[in-house]
């Protein structure tokens, strides 16, 4: 089974999850609350382990209760790897529509850049540092699915957004001309914790023991990558946001040989 259209119809959820929730709300229909800085659904609360961090950092303080509320997203991201990035974010699903649009246009960007996760861990570096010397929680206002999230809402609740849609927009036109998947890539502080949930088992794409001589080196894995990476390069993972394009490739050119393949 091919992977696309699965991820395509969780990313349509996740979509439709983030209109419906303000919506029931707005109806006094308070089954489920919250964005995707924090989710409450009944008893149950998840938060962005960076949003969580922050506070914590902020006041130097140990909260326990606000930190089991990272568990859930965190426990997914050691099992399964950067799959809130790839299947879920509402960022990373206007970047694909961005990516569609230029390729039907023919457009290409002023730059060319290799991808590498230096840049986003020294961002990332920068902003914990920042919330630590000045108490400021500077990763609220880049947290990319957290404003998207939360002007939607606003939307629906107030008929108007703010000042914060203005990065989006500035991620968009710099993605469309500019540099694609710069922000993914580089810039992103949430990816960036998230691909440092990593354990050895943790999900990631590579090539079967069994079945690596029978690549035939036709490369459209790497083509078929929103990111710009190559899964024949070896150990990518924490720049990988699983979302299985490169397997979806690796099938069509080989069949049920299946030399990429999904690994814990």
């Amino acid at each position: 089974m091919k992977i696309s259209p699965v991820r395509r119809i969780v990313q349509f959820l996740s979509l439709a999850g983030m209109v419906a929730v303000p919506a029931m709300n707005l109806r006094g229909i308070n089954v489920a609350s919250g964005s995707f800085y924090a989710l409450t659904i009944g008893p149950l609360t998840m938060s962005d382990p960076l949003m969580v961090i922050q506070p914590l950092l902020a006041g130097l303080t140990l909260d326990l209760a606000l930190l089991a509320t990272a568990l859930i997203p965190a426990a997914i991201a050691l099992a399964f790897g950067r799959v809130f990035c790839g299947w879920v974010c509402p960022q990373n699903t206007l970047s694909e529509l961005g990516d569609f649009l230029a390729a039907r246009l023919g457009h290409a960007r002023l730059f060319s850049c290799g991808t590498g996760p230096l840049a986003r861990y020294l961002v990332l570096a920068a902003i914990l540092a920042v919330t630590v010397l000045f108490g400021f929680p500077i990763a609220t206002l880049l947290s990319a699915p957290g404003i998207i999230s939360v002007q939607t809402a606003r939307l629906i609740y107030e008929k108007t957004v703010g000042l914060e849609l203005a990065l989006i927009g500035l991620i968009l036109f710099l993605e469309f001309f500019v540099l694609r998947r710069i922000w993914c890539n580089h810039l992103c502080p949430v990816g960036s914790l998230l691909g440092l949930l990593r354990l050895k088992k943790t999900m990631r794409v590579a090539m079967r023991e069994d079945q690596g001589s029978r690549c035939i080196r036709c490369r459209e894995c790497a083509r078929a990558c929103q990111l710009g990476l190559d899964p024949m390069a070896g150990e990518l993972s924490s720049q990988c946001h699983n979302c299985g394009a490169c397997l979806d490739a690796c099938r069509k050119m080989t069949g049920e040989q299946k030399p990429l393949v999904f690994k814990f």
